[in-house]
């Protein structure tokens, strides 16, 4: 069994103010960061019969921390692709749910039996629905073409507003062209489900080429594909100089794009928004310091959105205090709250702070010349996704760690532990790859919950780097395959719940930290309530995926109600030798997770005067929020003591006390709002030398 920390059980009991120097493992070297290949190169691939054989086989050993549920939808093959490419990207969005019509949709390329009209290569890509959570899927085909072929497929149904019916819907999709030797451009494409000729790509195909550009120059339309209801269609591109480059300097990277496709008379016209944040230059080459897979989240009516990057705030060097929120790498973030009428770059944060983000500061190793400054590091090597919550509030979900050094010329390194080179130290409570999920407040700036720990990272498709050796997945050319813990979100669709995936292997049966026999893992966050589920492993036991769920993906939301047990609809990817190269199959599969899961409070060490108290030993939240004529306040006590709960204006008014002799069990305080205007509010709630703040929302 996995022998690290699980978060949100007995991780409470091992948080404590304590010198860093002396509890974290001495890293044994620093490397630098590469670019992550970028795979064109598939001239080999053929129309060979797709593969639909016994998965690989490896030793089984059962698993005492598995907290498996029983599956809504058990493990099945539904579609596959020719090669592994396309599901590299986990930052891409294939496999979506839309709620108004009730289907499940996932865009990939085709297998090796599919034979489009009239060109079919291994650029075809397909749309597949289904109204049954998978126990029957429908196919089309909704691109081909002869010369440009289709790569990274992302997209999904667009729903006209008010439709009810499948056969109105419109699949559409995006992703980069290549033409079998470089990147050429990108796809566009549309057709309504009831197109007659599943195998007949629809009219509404563009390909805009780098070498006739009709809209302004954009890089890699992969990732974050978003559709409204009756609203826009987005995808995410990067900004860059030179799609085919190889290094920073050459591939200039220099922001993200928002590519929109405004829906009329059956079509999309497509359109693009740049967003090129204030960034820091390498003194080396000169070349921007941000990095080319950025994200976008949007709300369930298309108002809320966020766009996404990591890169470092031009005129912040990293600070030696943690006195101002200055940084290394960190998250850019832009946002809108007017359907992306207007756009709002978020101020920068230090999410190293050790008064406000412990949890952080305590787990990433300080840079080498001062033990006491850790520089938060994103560099997105285990996955990283977003998603926006019922208050319009962005969750960004990521690992971290800490810089090497404090010097722009440095922030491209890293520490490696060991002679495996892992990016954490691997022994001790604090030294595992930690899940955060960062989170803006409605008053400005950020706060945080750590979502749980991995025991295992993932090993380099590039050689000569960290679990290079170890990696099992071939790409058919001699080389590798990149691998990672695959990071992802997802929401119900009101957004009151937040979902967290994630794989990681059993070191156990792998002898080493490399998380080379994967498992999907997920866990889920009550927004409204403030707890979180306990880790659920969707794969366990399921004979076909069962330490072996490669590439996998989540849904962009959940199926169902939030107030009852909602579905979440997965895909994995793999085939019998584990050579990305040749045929894959996609299988199809759901876990599920009801209200009474979701019973843990989160992970979320704060700062120092809280650390020196006795860790937090009550729960708190308060029922119904929002609220509009009244609330109730409910504090679980472990033992009878008494305790106070101060109410506060959002500037920090204090507006009324309350003082009670608690008792063992659940504590309840009916709070009048009649007389409280729309807006947001905060109470603190005391008991001995440990206080907690919560937040009310009146509307």
């Amino acid at each position: 069994m996995n022998k690290h920390l699980l978060l949100g059980t007995a991780l409470l009991v091992a948080i404590s103010a304590f010198p860093q120097a002396g509890k974290l493992t001495k890293p044994s070297g620093i490397l630098p960061l590469t670019p992550k290949k970028l795979d064109f190169n598939e001239s080999s691939m053929t129309n060979a019969a797709s593969f639909s054989g016994t998965p690989r086989q490896i030793k089984h050993v059962t698993k005492a921390n598995a907290n498996k549920t029983s599956s809504t939808i058990a493990s099945n093959i539904f579609t596959g692709s020719m090669n592994a490419f396309g599901y590299l990207v986990s930052q891409s969005d294939p496999l979506q749910y839309k709620k108004g019509i009730n289907a499940v949709s996932m865009v990939a390329r085709k297998n090796g039996t599919y034979t489009a009209s009239s060109n079919s290569n291994s650029g075809t890509i397909n749309g597949l629905w289904t109204l049954n959570l998978g126990t029957t899927w429908d196919e089309t085909c909704i691109w081909s073409n002869a010369t440009n072929l289709a790569r990274y497929p992302n997209g999904g149904l667009y729903n006209p507003s008010g439709n009810t019916n499948i056969n109105n819907a419109y699949f559409v999709g995006s992703g980069p062209i290549t033409g079998g030797s470089g990147w050429l451009g990108n796809w566009y494409t549309s057709k309504q489900v009831t197109t007659p000729g599943n195998t007949t790509s629809g009219a509404n195909q563009i390909a805009e080429l780098d070498a006739t550009p009709t809209m302004k120059k954009h890089a890699f339309s992969r990732y974050s594909f978003s559709t409204i209801e009756g609203g826009l269609a987005r995808s995410i591109a990067s900004v860059l100089n030179d799609p085919n480059g190889t290094t920073y300097a050459t591939i200039g990277y220099r922001g993200a794009a928002m590519v929109k496709g405004v829906f009329s008379a059956g079509a999309f016209a497509w359109s693009v928004d740049s967003f090129c944040p204030p960034v820091n230059a390498r003194p080396a080459d000169g070349s921007k310091i941000v990095f080319g897979a950025p994200i976008q989240a949007w709300d369930e009516l298309g108002q809320n959105g966020y766009v996404i990057l990591f890169g470092s705030r031009l005129g912040e060097l990293s600070n030696a205090t943690h006195a101002s929120p200055k940084g290394g790498i960190q998250p850019i973030v832009y946002k809108t709250s007017t359907g992306g009428t207007s756009w709002t770059l978020l101020p920068s944060q230090d999410f190293a702070d050790p008064t406000q983000f412990r949890g952080v500061y305590d787990r990433a190793y300080p840079i080498a010349t001062n033990s006491n400054v850790v520089i938060a590091n994103f560099q997105g090597s285990e996955g990283y996704d977003a998603a926006v919550d019922n208050n319009g509030q962005l969750h960004l979900g990521s690992m971290l760690y800490g810089h090497n050094q404090s010097q722009l010329d440095s922030l491209g390194y890293r520490y490696v532990f060991g002679t495996e080179q892992y990016s954490w130290g691997e022994s001790g409570a604090f030294e595992y790859p930690i899940i955060y999920d960062f989170y803006t407040k409605p008053s400005g700036g950020w706060d945080y919950i750590m979502v749980d720990s991995m025991g295992t990272e993932g090993p380099a498709g590039t050689s000569g780097q960290p679990g290079y050796g170890s990696n099992v997945w071939s790409d058919g050319s001699g080389a590798k395959m990149d691998q990672d813990a695959r990071l992802q979100m997802s929401r119900s669709t009101d957004g009151k719940k937040i979902f967290y995936s994630w794989t990681e292997s059993d070191s156990a049966i792998v002898g080493l930290k490399w998380n080379i026999y994967p498992d999907i893992k997920w866990k889920g966050y009550d927004v409204t309530i403030q707890k979180v589920t306990p880790r659920l492993n969707a794969t366990t036991l399921d004979a076909n995926v069962d330490q072996g769920a490669y590439y996998h993906y989540m849904c962009d939301k959940a199926v169902g109600a939030s107030s009852v047990c909602l579905t979440m609809p997965f895909t994995v990817t793999k085939n019998a030798t584990l050579n990305g190269g040749v045929n894959v199959d996609t299988y199809f599969l759901g876990d599920q997770l009801c209200p009474a899961s979701f019973s843990i409070n989160p992970m979320h060490p704060t700062g120092v005067a809280t650390l020196n108290n006795p860790s937090v030993t009550f729960d708190v939240f308060n029922y119904p929020n929002p609220a509009s004529q009244a609330t109730t306040i409910i504090i679980g006590l472990k033992k009878a003591e008494n305790f106070e709960v101060v109410l506060y204006s959002s500037v920090g008014q204090m507006l009324s006390t309350y003082k009670i002799n608690g008792q063992i069990g659940s504590n309840e305080i009916n709070v009048d709002l009649t007389s409280f205007s729309a807006g947001v509010y905060f109470y603190n709630v005391k008991v001995g030398n440990s206080v907690v703040t919560k937040k009310l929302i009146v509307q």
